[in-house]
């Protein structure tokens, strides 16, 4: 143990300078790659900034690296993290959410993920949003009703996906009231498919409302293919 501390203490810095300033974006990429192997919480600092990195497999070795530390990621690097499900790049964005399902608590994450839906830009509420979805955090179940009141249709369409995903019960009443209400045919249908997967002969009434007061083919659609399902469907 003593002979790999020491060569952890020695190689870290060394590393954390390549991947801070070495103009070679493969000698960064092996350098945020080493230090996810090292897994030294010493490399948290440099593997944090280099998630800002132009080049994107340095950003995402970087992210992944963070996921491999054994220790919790102070708060700035979880939140940057979280930033990071905003990137242009999805294996950047796969990793960053792997990261933070390894490395942060759910609890702590929950919380997190919640204040940043509150202040971030449109593609990072998507990409959060997205994230949660894949997660299947029991806890964000609170986090996807404040989202499905976001502005934007697609946070609000995504948010419906992961009150389903999550399989809970509360959440019908709320597919109900967005098969019906919301502007955009995308949420509406997204609705109606998780009334036809979660709901039953309870709602029955809303998808036949839909079905005869919606104009929109596709929503017609997945609300008829609800309709039998949520007809056979225990309640």
């Amino acid at each position: 143990m003593e002979p790999r501390s020491h060569d952890a203490n020695s190689i870290v810095p060394i590393l954390t300078d390549l991947l801070a300033h070495d103009p070679s974006p493969d000698m960064r990429r092996t350098a945020a790659m080493s230090l996810g192997k090292v897994a030294d919480s010493n490399g948290i600092p440099a593997l944090t900034s280099a998630l800002n990195d132009e080049d994107p497999l340095v950003r995402e070795y970087s992210a992944w690296a963070l996921g491999q530390m054994e220790t919790e990621l102070p708060k700035h690097s979880a939140l940057s993290l979280i930033t990071t499900l905003g990137d242009s790049s999805t294996p950047v964005k796969q990793a960053a959410a792997s990261a933070l399902r390894n490395v942060v608590p759910e609890e702590a994450l929950s919380n997190l993920l919640r204040q940043v839906l509150a202040i971030s830009e449109v593609s990072t509420r998507r990409a959060v949003v997205q994230a949660l979805t894949e997660l299947e955090i029991p806890s964000s179940y609170s986090i996807f009703l404040d989202a499905v009141k976001d502005e934007d249709a697609r946070v609000r369409q995504t948010a419906l996906a992961g009150l389903g995903e999550l399989a809970d019960r509360r959440a019908l009443i709320v597919f109900r009231t967005f098969l019906l209400n919301d502007p955009d045919e995308g949420v509406r249908t997204e609705a109606a498919f998780r009334l036809g997967i979660l709901g039953g002969k309870n709602d029955v009434p809303v998808l036949k409302k839909a079905i005869e007061a919606d104009p929109t083919p596709n929503v017609h659609l997945w609300a008829s293919w609800a309709l039998k399902e949520a007809a056979s469907n225990p309640d």
